[in-house]
Order: structure tokens, then C-alpha cells, then sequence
């Protein structure tokens, strides 16, 4: 099934121009959720599919007791194919498809045809990234939620703290050795965070009690450790497995002091990035969204083992219905936001998503989509392959030019001075 560039994609950059002009940013306001209104459009694909996550193991797995010599990670080739190029989507229980093979089969079909190297989904078994891997070796970047079940809210029971580290151990060590050499780096986290240290999504809760606290604490750690233990034990090159934790409401910490994943478990682990589900500020100025990011870095421990930033944007978007579906509009607003997150000091950008998830009451889609339920390209989705396609021609000339990548910051300052950003 092959999508092919638009052609007339010089006419849609030209539209978005003048509709930079004639729609004022403070437009946004009559598009945005209500104030205090709480995004929960991922909980019914947890909910769905957390039930398939691995089965407890019958044996505890032990670190090999001696390791081989390998590559600091840091030394990981830098290539044209797997470089970051920052912009991604996702792919989670799609409203539709258009073929019969499986949704994320379908999805990073489209993700690549877009000109993006990642993809985000929820992976039950490491059978399901190795599929998607022989399916799109073009994917470099991939991102998984993985056994994303809040166990720990009654606390961490040593049963359940034993199955965890299993499950990691296992799935980091069969990613390490079968994708030695190929450039691939594995994301492996979870859902909203806050939500499940609220138990809910009542954000009006200020302390969280001690036993939901240290359950989780103990419940990243735990995954965390299994994640270095592997490492440790596998002789590798040109692959990484990273671990990260994902928060959601870091504002309520930030703006009134509440307890918060940001301030009360974050600061107690040794996690290696932190994913930031950004819809509680995504109408904010930029000056503020930066300030909320600087807050989340000063809870977050220092790790030297990880290069470069080590926050990055899991989830933001606005969704077509929030804009009369007018597709340039949704556009032009989800483009802003993009504008607001590559200024800060993040790593990746992932928009909410490619495929529609949710439901208006009448069974319609919301729209949160790049492809919309019609099997057509939105604007935005134009947009992002416009990004894509100018981005990698500028590293691949940065490269012929210089005979070295360009760094982070360098390319998301190219990205910031094209012309189709609002």
C-alpha cells in the first residue's frame, strides 16, 4: 500500500502563509478546551490493551555474572537514516483502517511514507517490535509503552516487583543482542503517569498518599534497574534500550504545590529520560511552556550515562473537532504548538497521532489525526513531511559540507526558520 508525496504541497505552504496573517494567534482561545479541562483521550487504549501485557514469569531472571567488553552507548553511529530528526506521531487504537493487516502494521506504513524515522504504540511482547522492525527497518526510533499497568497504587508487592524486572530484563536483553549493529533505539515507558498517582483524573487531589508514592517510586526503579542490569550483561553496539517515565501534570505541582509525579517521584528515581504529556500547557505561551520544562529538569537526577536532552514531548495536540474542522486551522494551531515545544530544551516532539482515537458523542471521529477517517492527508500532515523532507536535506548537506552531523539545537534552529510555522 503506498502513499506518495503531495505535489501540490508548495500551493498548501503558500495557503498556511496567508492563513498565518489572517487568522491573529489569539484565535487559539476559540479552538482550545475549556480552562482546567483534562485530556484523557489515551486512558481507553490502556485500558484495552493493558490487559494483553505479558503474564507473570515462573523464574527469576539473573544478570549474567560476567560481561563482555562493549561500546560506551554514547559512541552509537550517527547516520542520515537514523538521526534524529525530532517530529514523530503515534499509533494506538485507531477509529479506523483502510487495510486488513494490523493497525501498527498499517500506521508505520504511513509514519514512513510522512518521512519520519519513529513511531510510538503499546508493545504487549517483543514479538511485536520485531515484527514492526522487519516490516520498517526505516524506523530508528521506537518508542513503546510496555507492561503499563499501575500495580504499585496498593503498593509494590515483591510478586509483582519480580514479574516487572523479568519482563524488562528479558525484552531489553532480546532487543540489545538481535539489534546489535543496526542503529535502532528503544524507548521503553509508559502511559500518563500522573493519572495512575492519582488513580484518576480528579485534579483537584494536593497530597498523594505515602503508599501510592514509594509504590511507584519502587515501580520505576524496579524497571529501571532491569533495563541497566541488561545492559550491563550484553555485549552490544550501534543499539540502545532507554527507560523513561511519562508525567502529565507537572503544572499542578508547578503552579499550586499539589503532589505530583514531577515533584514527588521523579526527584527518587534513576530514570533515564522523562516523556512529558503536554496538554496541560499546550495553550500557554512559550515563555511559559519553558519555564514548566526547566521545572521538570530540576527534579529530574543527574545521569551522565545519557547524552543530550533528556526530557522530550510524549503526547500534545489539538484535535480537529476543537477547530469546526477546519483543516488548515487545525493546522495552523497544532503548528504553533510544535513551534512552542522545538524552542524548548527537549529531544522529541510526538504529536497525538496519525490515526483518529476518539469519539464525539455521536460516534464521530474528534480528530485527532494526520490521516483523517477518509483516507486523506490532512494539512497538518503536509506540514510535517514539508519539516521532514527540508529537515533531512539540511543534515545530509550539513554533513557533506562539514563531515559531521549538525547537533540537536542546530537542527531545531533550521526547523524554526522555515517559513511554514506560523
Amino acid at each position: 500500500m503506498a502513499y506518495g508525496k503531495n505535489c501540490g504541497r508548495l500551493i498548501f505552504r503558500t495557503l498556511l502563509m496567508l492563513l498565518s496573517f489572517l487568522l491573529p494567534l489569539s484565535s487559539l482561545a476559540s479552538c482550545a478546551s475549556q480552562p482546567g479541562s483534562v485530556e484523557t483521550h489515551t486512558e481507553s487504549a490502556v485500558m484495552q490493551e493493558t490487559e494483553e501485557a505479558g503474564k507473570p514469569e515462573s523464574e527469576t531472571v539473573e544478570p549474567d555474572t560476567e560481561t563482555s567488553e562493549k561500546e560506551d552507548p554514547a559512541s552509537m553511529k550517527i547516520t542520515l537514516d537514523n538521526y534524529n530528526y525530532v517530529l514523530g506521531t503515534q499509533a494506538f487504537a485507531p477509529n479506523y483502517q483502510f487495510t486488513d493487516r494490523s493497525p501498527l502494521s498499517e500506521i508505520s506504513e504511513r509514519i514512513t511514507d510522512m518521512g519520519s524515522n519513529m513511531v510510538k504504540f503499546y508493545a504487549t511482547d517483543d514479538k511485536m517490535i520485531d515484527d514492526l522492525i522487519r516490516e520498517r527497518p526505516e524506523i530508528k526510533h521506537i518508542f513503546a509503552w510496555y507492561r503499563s499497568d499501575p500495580v504499585f497504587q496498593d503498593g509494590y508487592s515483591p510478586l509483582e516487583a519480580k514479574n516487572d524486572y523479568n519482563a524488562f530484563y528479558k525484552l531489553t536483553k532480546h532487543l540489545l543482542e538481535t539489534y546489535s549493529g543496526t542503529g535502532i533505539t528503544f524507548y521503553l515507558g509508559h502511559w500518563e503517569g500522573d493519572w495512575y498517582y492519582l488513580k484518576g483524573t480528579d485534579t483537584s487531589q494536593k497530597t498523594i498518599d505515602d503508599t501510592v508514592t514509594n509504590g511507584m517510586i519502587k515501580w520505576i526503579n524496579n524497571r529501571q534497574k532491569a533495563v541497566d542490569d541488561a545492559k550491563a550483561a550484553v555485549s552490544y553496539s550501534d543499539v540502545n534500550v532507554w527507560n523513561y517515565l511519562e508525567l502529565n501534570r507537572p503544572t499542578d505541582a508547578f503552579d499550586r504545590g499539589f503532589d505530583r509525579v514531577v515533584n514527588k517521584v521523579l526527584p527518587n528515581t534513576n530514570v533515564d529520560l522523562v516523556s512529558y504529556s503536554a496538554y496541560d500547557c499546550m495553550y500557554d505561551s512559550g515563555e511559559r511552556i519553558q519555564k514548566i520544562i526547566e521545572y521538570i529538569y530540576s527534579y529530574l537526577p543527574e545521569k551522565a550515562s545519557v547524552e543530550g536532552p533528556r526530557v522530550f514531548i510524549g503526547e500534545f495536540g489539538q484535535p480537529a473537532a476543537n477547530c469546526g474542522f477546519n483543516d488548515l486551522e487545525h493546522a495552523r494551531q497544532n503548528l504553533i504548538m510544535f513551534k512552542k515545544y522545538l524552542s524548548c530544551n527537549v529531544r522529541f516532539i510526538l504529536y497525538w497521532q496519525m490515526y483518529d482515537n476518539e469519539k464525539l458523542e455521536d460516534g464521530s471521529c474528534r480528530g485527532f489525526w494526520l490521516v483523517n477517517d477518509k483516507d486523506e492527508q490532512t494539512a497538518l500532515y503536509r506540514a510535517l513531511e514539508d519539516l521532514l523532507d527540508k529537515g533531512r536535506d539540511y543534515v545530509r548537506d550539513y554533513y557533506r559540507t562539514n563531515g559531521t552531523y549538525p547537533s540537536l539545537d542546530e537542527y531545531k534552529t533550521y526547523l524554526l526558520s522555515l517559513p511554514i510555522f506560523p
